[in-house]
């Protein structure tokens, strides 16, 4: 496979694309997961903090605000459970040993230069991610050990958006993928479900704000990187109003109240100071876009979508052995799915991770919530951009 083909598929896709056979020059591939394990743990006394919720799930996704954490060795995470989902997952590669990262980078996809700015996801089966979409960049994901099912909407599909819980660098959608009670919230969507299983050796492009829901079949290993796009400076814009109205919403909220708001790896301060440093930065951004300038950044921002679809559609053609687009997932197999997910579904569920909270915090989170949803849409926060942008003063 030409580096340089892949590189122009991957800026260029507008849909997802499976890359099979990537074999990068990894060493982890010379490796079996359980080998792998073993050098981290050898490397790495310590146990692990894993983060995982029951197998059993409510109505709603189960968001990363109600894990718990259990320490365990990584050879741990091989020896399946049935009643709790685990997983170490979201983090740079800088925290692996060297033996369990060494020659990861992206030289073989057309990025020689990534080779720090890397995500590595660990997890039991059941571990998943909620159905959401990335406010910055595309993805391009490689499987190394075991299997994982993605389920892939586009854009424009009929999702509900929710900025409860935060954080700046996704969106997610209200409906639950993991445990539904039902099949009916997905009726708007099912003629646009796109769906793969990635296995070990394939890579996966998922192209701007597409939505996904990830879902770990066995345990299972894979890496990524978010390759910077110039279009992202809309996105910062609309990320930054929304970071401002979060702010200016959550202040003096107690912490007992925006934890179940805020996702955990998301810092939000709503100080005199940290306000106005987040009002600074929308003025410069909104002045940028004025003036038509690209925003100076330390970070490589890459052009996208600069091919012509009938230049892409030769150059796909040209890769055909190696790459193919994800395919529609029928009506009828995502009906099953879903089915199948919804025996996950637990009703008290809810209840039983609510206990700690008096009934005022629960109304007050409720309130809140809806009030987030509302103000934070993100069409409603394109028409406050847009409404700034033309601003004289």
């Amino acid at each position: 496979m030409d580096p340089a083909k892949l590189k122009h598929i991957i800026l260029n896709a507008r849909h997802p694309y499976v890359v099979s056979n990537a074999d990068p020059d990894w060493d982890c591939f010379r490796q079996s997961f359980a080998e792998w394990c073993e050098a981290f743990d050898l490397a790495h006394p310590d146990c692990v903090p894993f983060e995982g919720c029951p197998v059993k799930g409510g109505n709603h996704p189960q968001w990363e605000w109600e894990r718990t954490k259990v320490k365990m060795k990584m050879r741990d995470i091989c020896t399946p459970t049935d009643t709790r989902w685990n997983s170490f997952s979201y983090r740079n590669i800088a925290l692996l040993p060297e033996p369990c990262r060494r020659g990861i980078n992206f030289a073989c996809f057309g990025f020689p230069e990534v080779e720090q700015d890397v995500t590595f996801w660990i997890g039991s089966a059941q571990a998943h991610t909620p159905c959401h979409y990335d406010t910055y960049g595309c993805n391009v994901v490689v499987q190394v050990f075991g299997r994982k099912s993605w389920i892939l909407l586009p854009p424009d599909a009929k999702l509900t958006p929710v900025r409860v819980p935060f954080e700046e660098s996704s969106v997610y959608c209200e409906e639950n993928f993991y445990s539904p009670a039902s099949y009916g919230p997905f009726t708007a969507v099912e003629d646009k479900v796109y769906h793969v299983v990635l296995e070990p050796g394939m890579a996966l492009i998922v192209p701007p704000k597409w939505w996904h829901y990830v879902e770990t079949l066995e345990p299972a290993l894979n890496f990524n990187t978010w390759l910077g796009l110039e279009t992202d400076v809309d996105s910062l814009i609309s990320e930054c109003i929304t970071k401002l109205l979060l702010q200016d919403l959550c202040s003096d909220v107690p912490e007992r109240v925006t934890s179940r708001l805020i996702n955990p790896n998301e810092d939000l301060p709503t100080t005199e100071e940290s306000v106005s440093e987040s009002y600074q930065i929308l003025n410069y951004l909104l002045n940028q876009r004025r003036n038509n300038k690209r925003q100076s950044s330390n970070l490589k921002r890459y052009p996208c979508e600069y091919l012509p679809i009938e230049i892409f559609g030769q150059l796909v053609d040209e890769c055909k052995p190696f790459i193919k687009p994800v395919e529609l997932l029928d009506r009828c197999d995502f009906n099953n799915l879903i089915n199948r997910n919804r025996a996950r579904n637990d009703p008290s569920y809810m209840d039983k991770i609510s206990d700690e909270l008096t009934v005022a915090e629960l109304e007050r989170i409720a309130r809140l919530r809806k009030m987030v949803n509302v103000c934070c849409k993100p069409d409603v926060v394109k028409l406050i951009e847009r409404v700034l942008l033309y601003e004289t003063s």
